[in-house]
């Protein structure tokens, strides 16, 4: 992707650092980094801040992305139809095993071989998993850029306008530049939420 490397040679002409870099556009510096590399691609948003930033516009900083971007999208649509629907079926089957396990005289004769707790943590283990296939296919999704990709072709295309003012565009949240702990943070809370509910159903039935 040729913007990765516009970022880089731009933000080294005005002579200010990654970490510089991410102030003035309210992101992490590792999503700098991840930019210069090629790695992520910024989303419209951030597109429109470095125009901004670097007094040129967005057309001249995906200028060779585009084409690529189209070709991904229609690539990825094909190939990760398939793929994302069986992960999609895989969590439910297994949210819906725990709900097996903790709802039907499964439990109870878990519960005979090996007590209430060990038979409680058999039983939350899908959901556990199930949490797991969730993040997957999260990743699956930023990892192919499939959503900004799409946002950009889309903004090129004049189907979303964002006001090209840095005062119209609002300051990046805690989550946008710590996308990693935010990410953690979420499955921590939806694996206590699954547990609790587990929890309170396994209470209401014994």
């Amino acid at each position: 992707m040729d913007i990765s490397n516009q970022i880089k040679t731009r933000r080294e002409a005005m002579g200010i650092s990654q970490e510089q870099l991410a102030e003035k556009l309210y992101v992490s510096r590792q999503t700098i980094s991840n930019w210069e590399r090629n790695k992520t691609y910024p989303d419209v948003q951030s597109l429109l801040m470095l125009s901004i930033l670097f007094d040129t516009s967005i057309d001249t900083l995906v200028k060779g992305d585009v084409t690529i971007m189209e070709e991904a999208v229609e690539r990825d649509r094909k190939r990760m139809g398939a793929q994302m629907q069986w992960l999609a079926v895989l969590m439910l089957g297994l949210l819906a095993l725990t709900l097996v396990l903790m709802l039907t005289p499964a439990f109870d004769w878990m519960e005979s071989i090996w007590g209430t707790k060990v038979s409680y943590a058999i039983a939350v283990l899908p959901a556990v998993a199930g949490l797991v296939v969730a993040a997957v296919i999260d990743n699956i999704k930023r990892k192919n850029d499939l959503v900004t990709y799409k946002e950009i072709l889309a903004f090129m295309n004049g189907e979303g306008e964002i006001e090209r003012n840095p005062r119209a565009l609002p300051r990046r949240g805690w989550a946008a530049r710590h996308r990693l702990a935010y990410d953690m943070l979420m499955f921590l809370v939806a694996a206590a939420i699954g547990g609790a509910i587990g929890y309170v159903a396994w209470g209401l039935l014994h």
